[in-house]
């Protein structure tokens, strides 16, 4: 009886308890739902912000980046090696390449690389002359024409390969005064080294490099004895100083070598009449070309002397990849060619702008690599690749 008293005071002293836990059991467990309730509130909040920053960043960032490739002057595989090295970049990136054609044939044309683009192809009409061919005056203003179209067409960057100093000039004053947020627009030299500030980035081959490789070459032709006589553009570029100054300081490693002084001409028919001159006059046993249209003219008269003659133990070497010197090259007309990657030199061209317009690290200078290539070689397949980019 005793124990049945202690049992059941037990038991309500338990329920007592009980009934006294429950409402702090229910306080505890509304209090925890507040909490997951605040968290997840927290949690949308913040996925609402990051999607908010997403679109004003997208909203901010706006279309891509226009990047302008002023073509080189003039047609051929070199310019059109560029053109695609700077369309797989601009892919690659995201940004959108427009190309002005800055010779003054059909009057200055632009053709946006996206053709989803609706933007409407603009023209430049240019004065022709009456037999067809042009000053250095008119295709010097042919490129700076074609700059100021590209800015209008809202070009963000500009590739170029400028014809000389003063075009380079013109051009750079034009970048600097013409963006609309007040941002000087950056200019990506291509295959040449003036020396005029404002350049964003030159990417060009190291021509004294290249030169030596051309007089080596040269060396090795005749056995280290010979004359040999330079032929080219008369030589106030300084792609074509360095040229010629590598070549020498190769050469000069030969004393019975001797090297005639420079033949000044500039278009294949030029270099063709003063080959022709030059072999007349005196024996030469080497040309070094140090441009393409020079390259083109020696082989033609060589090639002349050739089947007049019966035979001809003249050695060429040139600059360049243009189609016709491979068929020269091929045919054993011209012994060895210098060749740049013109590819290389459009896709970072484009990478450099890229990173300048995101205020990355831009390179002040980049050089690309020449190879030597003669008939042994240019069927080996890195050499195919360099040579002919556009059917890759």
């Amino acid at each position: 009886m005793k124990a049945n008293k202690i049992n059941r005071t037990d038991w309500m002293g338990h329920l007592v308890m009980k009934i006294n836990i429950c409402p702090r059991v229910e306080v505890i467990r509304m209090r925890v739902l507040l909490l997951r309730y605040m968290a997840m509130t927290v949690a949308i909040c913040c996925l609402l912000l990051c999607v908010a920053c997403g679109m004003s960043n997208a909203d901010s960032a706006g279309s891509p980046p226009r990047i302008a490739l002023i073509t080189p002057a003039g047609t051929g595989e070199l310019a059109e090696a560029i053109r695609l090295g700077a369309e797989a970049a601009a892919k690659e990136t995201g940004a959108e390449l427009i190309t002005v054609e800055a010779f003054p044939s059909e009057g200055l044309t632009y053709a946006p690389s996206n053709p989803d683009f609706t933007a409407g192809q603009g023209k430049v009409k240019q004065e022709h002359l009456q037999n067809g061919t042009y000053s250095l005056s008119e295709r010097e203003q042919a490129q700076v024409d074609a700059v100021s179209l590209a800015l209008e067409q809202g070009a963000s960057a500009l590739l170029i390969d400028p014809l000389s100093e003063k075009t380079l000039s013109d051009i750079i004053e034009k970048a600097q005064t013409k963006d609309a947020n007040g941002v000087i627009i950056p200019v990506i030299l291509l295959n040449d080294e003036f020396p005029v500030k404002g350049i964003t980035s030159v990417i060009s081959i190291d021509n004294v490099e290249a030169g030596r490789q051309a007089g080596q070459a040269m060396a090795v032709l005749l056995g280290g004895r010979g004359r040999i006589a330079l032929l080219g553009p008369d030589p106030v570029n300084p792609v074509l100083i360095n040229r010629e100054l590598g070549i020498k300081e190769s050469l000069a490693q030969y004393p019975d070598i001797h090297v005639e002084a420079q033949s000044v001409c500039s278009t294949r028919d030029a270099c063709w009449q003063a080959s022709k001159q030059l072999l007349d006059q005196q024996q030469v046993d080497g040309l070094i070309a140090l441009q393409e249209p020079a390259s083109l003219g020696v082989a033609d008269e060589l090639n002349r002397r050739t089947s007049e003659n019966n035979g001809n133990k003249v050695k060429i070497v040139g600059f360049g990849s243009e189609q016709q010197q491979l068929e020269q090259l091929q045919e054993g007309r011209i012994q060895h060619l210098i060749v740049q990657n013109g590819f290389s030199a459009g896709y970072l061209g484009v990478n450099q702008a890229v990173a300048r317009l995101n205020n990355q690290q831009v390179q002040a200078r980049v050089t690309l690599e020449t190879k030597l290539v003669s008939t042994d070689n240019m069927f080996w397949m890195d050499n195919q690749k360099l040579l002919f980019p556009f059917v890759q």
